[in-house]
């Protein structure tokens, strides 16, 4: 069995959730967490979901993190494209891209009492955390 790598924080997800949760760990001073995910890169809903005409039906101001506005948005209602690049940038910009491994989908995830510590099991192998963030997104699955 490989062996169990230990993180403070396991964020499961790297879309707008996942990626949230890691700038505000870092700006908290916490760099000791991994984000798990089960594709070849991040981004998502936005990275999966790629039929013509695929946007957003929020409008693009409302699509954004608070504290990382883009000022670039060339449309109200942004196309999938230029929502996959900010959630890129956003990725490059707070540095998360070495926190990301890719193709580790979790399949079970369990909280241990002894330990008080969330025991992790992904296809890349098995991690254990004191605290887990759940961001899988619910339309990650076209």
């Amino acid at each position: 069995m490989p062996e169990m790598r230990r993180v403070r924080v396991a964020i499961v997800g790297s879309g707008f959730g996942g990626l949230a949760a890691a700038i505000r760990l870092r700006q908290a001073g916490v760099h000791d967490f991994v984000i798990l995910e089960r594709a070849r890169d991040l981004g998502g809903v936005w990275r999966e979901n790629s039929y013509p005409g695929c946007a957003c039906d929020v409008e693009s101001h409302l699509y954004e993190l608070s504290f990382a506005p883009n000022p670039d948005w060339t449309r109200w209602y942004p196309p999938r494209d230029e929502i996959w690049a900010y959630i890129r940038r956003l990725a490059d910009d707070h540095g998360l891209t070495s926190f990301i491994r890719y193709h580790e989908e979790v399949t079970r995830a369990a909280w241990d009492e002894a330990s008080a510590r969330w025991e992790i099991t992904s296809t890349g192998g098995r991690w254990s955390a004191q605290v887990l963030v759940a961001a899988p997104g619910a339309l990650a699955t076209p």
